[in-house]
């Protein structure tokens, strides 16, 4: 998406907001928000393993056979 279209969008949903005609969809915020908690901790846990044992030994846990 180029600067001028992105810009012209950005505009039009400024202009949703302050005039409160800007339908929030909160199951899709609620969806995204717990994908994102579950991505991090999945990625904590990887680090974790990672500190226990080691790169390679993570790469032969989560490579398919």
């Amino acid at each position: 998406m180029d600067d001028e279209i992105r810009t012209v969008k950005l505009t039009e949903l400024k202009a949703q907001i302050d005039g409160s005609s800007y339908a929030v969809d909160v199951g899709a915020v609620a969806e995204a928000f717990v994908k994102r908690m579950l991505a991090a901790r999945g990625a904590q846990r990887r680090a974790d393993v990672r500190e226990l044992l080691g790169d390679a030994t993570l790469r032969q846990i989560t490579l398919p056979a």
